[in-house]
């Protein structure tokens, strides 16, 4: 055949199919709709339905890209959300190329320990090859069994795809479980009984993954050579970064807070067959800050370990709500204390060695959980707000030195020290001429000498002001306290960032 109109009733299914491929390879063809116009004057006889679906299945291995291996009857859901159906073929259809529904879910992860695995075993092909067939083979059927496509990238990259947060969800909690020594979590369906005995070879590897989607008119690209594109991958990749940043010695889900509601509605219309069994939780962490956009984040809680953290989620949301409200004077600092408090009281048991004025000492939960309760003291009762935040700067410091302190509450921490340096650092200034109007009235004559002598002696100048600055009533140190917040009220901004700002 050099043309369609050459197709008699003597034409063979395979001519046929060879003049329709070799106008396929040569990109003449590039869609099933125009793979319809072409055979739209055949008659609909045993060779055309012969010959159709194999040329079909060629469009789609050569031009969908992430998307070449699905079929209806094996992704139906998300066959649905991406291929627009043809009018006379229903069972085959196009590629969408631009989607801004809520019903599509990326989860992009990234194995941690796969280039030390591949360099440890160089020389090991058959080491290399099981974790290849356990990431090709394996991990491909989890999410196939659950209705998400997935695709290896870069090695130790991974995407899933699906019309479902929860089956996302549930492909990337058993990707974690695959790479696991031990079972992270109570996993009782079929699908996590992947290769088990490999467990026992492969060394333990953790993974960071960020899910987002379900997001109303959020666009998902899928580029001509049908690559994945638009907000929702780059907020999924965002946040797998983020992930990476918190945790890289443990795996880490976080997810945006639009998978959190959707899944948390999609649980009460029908209860998912993978968390019936497995129950998870989530943890608000709040917003993050990535370049360009801002993120409401939570974390999946699937551990034992992870569970303690919602011992202090109402400290943790109380801290969100004073940033939010820009309560400098007083909220910011009390619920962050009120925060480190109760953190301390719900991590392991820890000791940590600080060196203070030449001296040693060890710290435990208790000590830290002391200082932090003086700190809040010092600042509510006896408003002595320059003690209280040289006390919360070294409070920040001895956090510092604690392995797996929650990374979260660290970085509001610093955050927030930050702000309050610019305030102590004005504060101080407005403090100043009030002292110095203090110096006639409170000092006798000959301590006045001894204080501008004092000037260039800084020990007993120091000591000096100190006696002054006690004099200064509770309403004064208030009143000037007050009014360095409002000056500053519209400089001050806590916000997490994640990646280049």
């Amino acid at each position: 055949m050099k043309s369609i109109s050459d197709y008699t009733s003597t034409t063979s299914a395979m001519e046929l199919y060879t003049f329709l491929a070799e106008a396929v390879v040569e990109e003449r063809i590039q869609t099933f709709s125009e793979l319809m116009e072409w055979v739209a004057p055949l008659p609909r006889d045993a060779r055309f339905n012969a010959v159709i679906p194999r040329i079909f299945k060629l469009l789609r291995k050569l031009n969908w890209g992430f998307f070449r291996d699905i079929d209806p009857e094996t992704y139906p859901k998300i066959w649905k959300e991406v291929v627009i159906p043809h009018k006379e073929l229903k069972q085959f259809g196009d590629l969408k190329r631009n989607l801004t529904i809520s019903d599509v879910y990326v989860g992009i992860l990234d194995l941690h320990g796969y280039t030390r695995f591949c360099e440890k075993n160089k020389n090991n092909l058959s080491m290399l090859q099981m974790l290849d067939d356990i990431i090709q083979v394996d991990l491909l059927n989890i999410a196939k069994s659950y209705n998400v496509v997935f695709q290896r990238r870069q090695g130790d990259e991974m995407v899933l795809v699906g019309a479902s947060a929860c089956d996302v969800l549930a492909v990337t909690l058993l990707i974690i479980d695959t790479f696991a020594k031990r079972r992270t979590f109570n996993v009782k369906e079929q699908a996590a009984n992947h290769r088990t005995g490999y467990k026992i070879i492969l060394e333990e590897m953790h993974v960071s993954a960020g899910i987002a989607g379900g997001k109303k008119f959020t666009p998902f690209i899928i580029t001509k050579d049908g690559d994945l594109s638009g907000g929702v991958i780059n907020t999924a990749a965002r946040l797998q970064g983020r992930a990476n940043e918190l945790s890289g010695s443990r795996s880490m889900i976080l997810v945006s807070r639009t998978v959190f509601t959707n899944f948390t509605s999609e649980m009460k219309a029908a209860p998912h067959p993978f968390f019936t069994k497995t129950p998870i939780k989530f943890f608000d962490s709040g917003w993050i800050s990535f370049k360009g956009i801002s993120v409401a984040v939570h974390e999946v809680l699937y551990t034992e370990q992870d569970m303690r953290k919602l011992l202090y989620e109402v400290q943790m949301t109380d801290l969100y709500r004073a940033i939010e409200g820009g309560l400098w004077k007083d909220g910011i600092f009390i619920s962050l204390l009120s925060l480190i408090s109760k953190v301390l009281r719900t991590i392991p048991k820890i000791r940590i060695d600080v060196t203070e004025q030449g001296t040693t000492r060890t710290l435990i939960n208790e000590d830290l959980i002391t200082f932090t309760q003086d700190t809040l003291s010092t600042f509510r009762l006896a408003q002595d707000y320059r003690k209280a935040l040289h006390n919360l700067e070294t409070l920040v410091g001895y956090l510092d030195e604690i392995p797996r302190f929650d990374p979260l509450c660290l970085e509001y921490a610093h955050s927030i020290l930050y702000e309050y340096r610019k305030i102590l650092a004005r504060y101080e200034e407005r403090i100043e001429p009030k002292i110095e109007d203090k110096v006639p009235t409170v000092l006798p004559a000959k301590y006045r000498t001894l204080y501008e002598e004092g000037r260039r002696g800084a020990e007993v100048y120091q000591k000096l002001r100190e006696r002054l600055y006690q004099t200064l009533t509770p309403l004064e140190i208030s009143l000037l306290w007050s009014s360095v917040i409002d000056s500053l009220q519209q400089s001050l901004d806590v916000s997490i960032h994640s990646g280049k700002k």
